[in-house]
């Protein structure tokens, strides 16, 4: 018990976190605190609190995932101010006649957007809005159908998106904190099977599309007459639409670049596998530096896809501005990873990993560990709206119960990453909930209830497939 206060900061940061809804407070208070433990005094706990967070930074393999998370945001503003989606999604909409075709065109257009939650809201959403003229579908269908095609597909993704970053970099920053010599990347994407929720909502999703029966009363014909016009609109969230408005639709401005992404990013990451003895494509994947290789492609993608835009008549002013203010929608997630490192690492120095091995540990039974830590995020998430924030708070402690127990790390990294989604998909301060309300006009509270009962018979589903995994696996 002489390590006990090791998980102060992290209670802390939740509870904080919880309270105000600002995921980034509770970790600032959570790294004073435990930076106070260390170093009494004002000026010596915020020298020792700067350490945490300049040696995160400073960290080769932190950096490499900064550089990617700000530069895939600068790709995905280049694309949209070149009039890539609009194109696409123009193209396809032309074969839109019915509300089941509206829908099912709705899900196809993640094939294109799959990169980032907003990217795909806000480039799909204002363009589907506008089938309500000729289909008879209501709003929250549309909404309904973007929403559960984002945080449940994206998160299931193992490559090209900016969630790929930031998740690598959770596992690995709480696998560094146990010492446990695992690559993150694998870990990672032998999680993935694992993350039932997600799972579970894109099956919910789709069942419901097909065959037009929807959980809940949010969704009937007439649903949009209880969902009352919002009175005032965000600005920014305006001035987005009207932005995407005047965009000159170019569907092979998005086209070209994702395929040359995920080509790129194929290669290389088959390259350094096999360079290094892998004999199977399978092998290579497992062997190879995924980040490095995601954050090469990333680099060519960008140079390239600046050079096609170019040849295809856009100002290079208005790709750079773009390119900077995609990278600046990152900027959030990048401080909040920075902090989720220091608070990691300012744990570690006050014994974290000893007293979950000596205590929480030698109290839970390894078979409940992955549907504990599933229930008790997904409880945390619903109140906070973050899935990264969840993330980064849960996986230290997820991981080092996992190894205190001797649970499958990676289901339990998969009930982690899971608990994250639902409260990012169901709560009604997720992100995506409220971006997806505010581009089709419904009241936040009113559409997150309407999705609410779906959402929890996945985590009904998921909370028995926890269970069961953690008795046979």
């Amino acid at each position: 018990m002489d390590n006990w206060f090791s998980i102060v900061p992290f209670i802390v940061a939740v509870v904080i976190a919880m309270l105000t809804r600002q995921v980034l407070v509770g970790l600032v208070l959570g790294i004073l605190i435990g930076s106070f433990s260390l170093q009494p005094g004002i000026a010596s706990t915020l020298s020792k609190m700067s350490d945490y967070i300049l040696t995160a930074i400073g960290d080769r393999d932190n950096l490499r995932i900064i550089v990617f998370l700000y530069v895939f945001g600068g790709l995905v503003g280049m694309m949209h101010v070149a009039g890539g989606v609009m194109g696409f999604a123009n193209q396809i909409q032309k074969r839109i006649k019915t509300e089941k075709s509206a829908l099912l065109v709705t899900w196809a257009t993640v094939l294109v957007t799959f990169m980032d939650c907003e990217f795909r809201i806000m480039t799909t959403g204002p363009i589907m809005k506008a089938v309500k003229n000729t289909i008879n579908v209501t709003r929250s269908k549309l909404a309904y159908a973007i929403d559960v095609s984002t945080v449940p597909v994206i998160v299931l993704i193992p490559i090209a998106t900016t969630y790929v970053g930031y998740m690598v970099s959770v596992v690995a920053g709480a696998l560094n904190q146990a010492t446990i010599d695992r690559s993150a990347y694998q870990v990672f994407v032998a999680s993935l099977p694992f993350n039932f929720w997600a799972i579970a909502m894109v099956a919910i999703g789709l069942f419901a599309i097909i065959t037009g029966r929807y959980i809940g009363t949010g969704f009937k014909a007439n649903s949009d007459s209880v969902f009352q016009e919002r009175e005032n609109e965000e600005i920014h969230r305006e001035s987005l639409e009207q932005e995407l408005e005047q965009v000159k639709p170019k569907a092979m401005n998005l086209v070209l670049p994702l395929l040359l992404l995920l080509t790129a990013t194929f290669y290389l990451i088959w390259q350094d596998g096999r360079s290094k003895g892998a004999k199977s494509v399978l092998d290579a994947v497992q062997q190879a530096d995924a980040t490095q290789a995601m954050l090469i492609a990333l680099f060519l993608t960008v140079i390239l896809a600046l050079i096609l835009f170019l040849l295809r008549k856009e100002t290079l002013s208005e790709l750079m501005f773009h390119f900077v203010d995609g990278g600046n929608q990152l900027l959030m997630a990048i401080i909040l990873l920075v902090l989720v490192w220091g608070l990691a690492d300012m744990s570690e120095d006050l014994g974290f990993s000893t007293f979950i091995s000596g205590t929480i540990g030698t109290l839970l039974p390894r078979v409940i560990i992955p549907v504990t830590v599933f229930l008790f995020g997904s409880l945390i998430a619903y109140f906070m709206g973050s899935s990264w924030g969840v993330w980064g708070l849960l996986m230290p402690l997820g991981v080092s119960l996992a190894q205190a127990t001797g649970a499958s790390i990676p289901i339990t990294v998969g009930a982690v990453f899971a608990a994250g989604s639902f409260g990012d998909f169901t709560s009604p301060l997720g992100e995506t909930t409220v971006t997806t309300a505010s581009v089709f006009d419904l009241p936040v509270v009113d559409y997150a209830k309407a999705k609410m009962p779906s959402s929890l018979v996945a985590v009904g589903i998921s909370a028995i497939l926890f269970v069961l995994a953690g008795l046979f696996l």
